[in-house]
């Protein structure tokens, strides 16, 4: 296998990134040249704060950098300014099927500015060059990036869209579970993360609605606020063909049946839908 030319670590603030860093940190893993968090204008509180302590934890080991291709908020409420779609639900008008809008967020909330800070950091360190197309890697530059998958969510690994960008998940190559990583961070008396995700990202399972609800209530009423704009009229929901909901129970947010998962059926799981590995980890 081709040594990397550097090695990247995405850090999202949840569980499993988490415990990538503070691995660094204590000298069980070894650093990374860069570390990157991708802030989509949209986190919980708590994760900026875990994305703070943790910039302090891996000072001096390795670069940091916060990456944001703008608000993702701002730009879906905004008329003229383009957005990237997020994967709500729809009931069609005509016949009241349930289908789901196309889930772009990650990818341009995410993965792009991600891709675009690396290979600018590249720059300077002269393994890529600006061409009329971007920023263009040197021959033989290859990028090794870390993702936050325990081995618990195995089918979320997904190799890099760019044969030059190598994937690389530590938790998988050390048998590492979810509940390994928050067994080792106990053992090392380290904070134990909530889950890193976009407060309005509806892949969100009854567990976290109701605990935005009853811990975060600043957050809750900024969802519900966006759950019902998505039933208003704004240049986003003229695309769609039916109306919008956070939930996949397709009602307004607020009234939802949030009790325990184990009183209900049908639930979405999370790692089942999202295969990327840049959010939640």
């Amino acid at each position: 296998m081709t040594e990397p030319t550097i090695t990247t670590l995405s850090l999202g603030g949840g569980v499993q990134s988490s415990t990538i860093a503070e691995m660094i940190a204590v000298g069980d893993l070894p650093a990374p040249n860069l570390v990157l968090f991708a802030d989509t204008g949209d986190e919980p509180q708590y994760v900026y704060d875990q994305v703070e302590y943790l910039r302090g934890r891996l000072s001096g080991l390795c670069d940091f950098q916060t990456v944001s291709a703008g608000n993702l908020i701002d730009d879906l409420q905004q008329d003229g300014k383009r957005f990237a779609a997020i994967p709500v639900f729809t009931v069609n008008k005509n016949d009241s099927t349930v289908g789901r809008m196309k889930r772009q967020c990650t990818s341009e909330y995410k993965i792009y500015p991600i891709e675009k800070a690396i290979r600018e950091y590249l720059i300077p360190l002269g393994y890529a060059h600006r061409d009329k197309r971007g920023i263009a890697l040197n021959k033989n530059t290859i990028v090794e990036t870390w993702l936050g998958i325990s081995l618990d969510e195995v089918q979320r690994m997904k190799p890099a869209r760019n044969k030059r960008f190598i994937n690389r998940w530590p938790l998988i190559d050390l048998r590492m579970t979810r509940q390994d990583c928050i067994n080792w961070l106990s053992d090392h008396g380290l904070p134990i993360p909530n889950k890193s995700s976009c407060r309005i990202c509806p892949y969100h399972d009854n567990s976290h609605w109701r605990e935005m609800r009853d811990d975060y209530p600043e957050d809750w009423r900024h969802v519900v606020e966006f759950d019902r704009f998505l039933r208003g009229d704004s240049r986003y929901t003229a695309s769609a063909k039916g109306e919008l909901f956070l939930h996949n129970d397709c009602i307004p947010l607020d009234e939802v049946d949030l009790r325990p998962k184990h009183e209900q059926d049908g639930q979405l799981s999370l790692f089942d839908i999202c295969d990327e590995g840049h959010c939640w980890t």
